[in-house]
């Protein structure tokens, strides 16, 4: 069954075959992957497709590739090497009953701390609506730690991490975060596109077009984004939100199966899930470093 992405560039005459960014829609590595009987890769937390485990190895990754360039020591190096393996044992060893109490916690605790004010952090309000179930564990789970890990880069990154090893980790989130909002702009070009012209085409045709609209939202509040980084992740998620406003419309007016929007769905969150686990792995870090000074 062809997604929304692709079903529009067949609509502009492209093939996957002549240009390999003609179908924005296809799997990632990691989809692809949790599809492949061969796929041998363990599975951490029992789900999100082994981006845990990929998340964690890159980790590894990092901490040999910092050693070797000279920038961290061979014990800050076998540091790093055991906050994996531990984090990695951690989770497999735990039935998927308490994975899921660990992140429905995880989740608790998230909203708490937006209740929670920070004595003498600059900050800009910002409202939060969010219309799709979906979206709303993706929040609550990820970006108040990552609101909070942002101001506590700034205070203390320098003291946890040393210089050059503070620049790799604010190096990576950069990276992330320009490849999620080039990802979801184009998602929402290509959406609103997409229902502007299907609406074009019924409206000439002398179809019903519904009018879809979400009256109760998943979540509704305002928060208060301590860095330009947080309220540029905040966006993302929300820009996101009002694609899936036009996927509503996709799917109401019989354009869509819902299957197909779920697949775009699941893809927007395996986008940001690294992001999210080395948000909340970097804050931990932090608060621990923090509560040592």
């Amino acid at each position: 069954m062809s997604t929304i992405n692709e079903e529009l560039t067949k609509i502009d005459g492209a093939t996957a075959d002549t240009d390999e960014n003609a179908t924005p829609g296809a799997l990632t590595g990691a989809a692809a992957a949790a599809n492949d009987p061969a796929d041998s890769r363990p599975v951490t937390d029992g789900a999100d497709d082994h981006e845990l485990e990929d998340e964690l190895q890159r980790m590894e990754n990092d901490a040999a590739t910092l050693q070797r360039e000279g920038m961290i020591s061979q014990s800050e190096a076998d540091e790093k090497r055991e906050q994996v393996a531990r984090t990695r044992k951690l989770f497999r060893d735990l039935p998927p009953s308490e994975r899921a109490t660990i992140i429905r916690r995880r989740r608790e605790i998230g909203r708490q701390l937006l209740d929670r004010q920070l004595s003498g952090a600059a900050i800009v309000p910002a409202p939060v609506r969010l219309n799709h179930t979906r979206l709303k564990p993706l929040f609550e789970q990820w970006w108040p730690y990552l609101n909070r890990m942002s101001i506590n880069m700034q205070r203390f990154g320098r003291a946890t991490f040393g210089e050059q090893d503070m620049a790799t980790v604010n190096g990576f989130f950069d990276k992330q975060l320009d490849a999620l909002e080039a990802y979801v702009n184009e998602q929402f070009e290509v959406a609103e596109g997409f229902r502007a012209r299907t609406e074009r085409e019924m409206m000439a045709r002398g179809d019903v077009v519904f009018q879809p609209t979400v009256t109760k939202p998943s979540l509704t509040l305002e928060v208060e984004a301590y860095s330009r980084f947080s309220m540029r992740l905040l966006s993302v998620i929300t820009r996101f939100d009002k694609v899936m406003d036009n996927f509503d419309f996709l799917v109401w007016n019989g354009v869509r199966d819902q299957s197909d929007v779920d697949e775009e769905v699941s893809r927007f969150l395996r986008k940001f899930h690294p992001v999210g686990v080395r948000g909340y792995m970097t804050h931990l870090r932090l608060m621990t470093a923090v509560r040592g000074l």
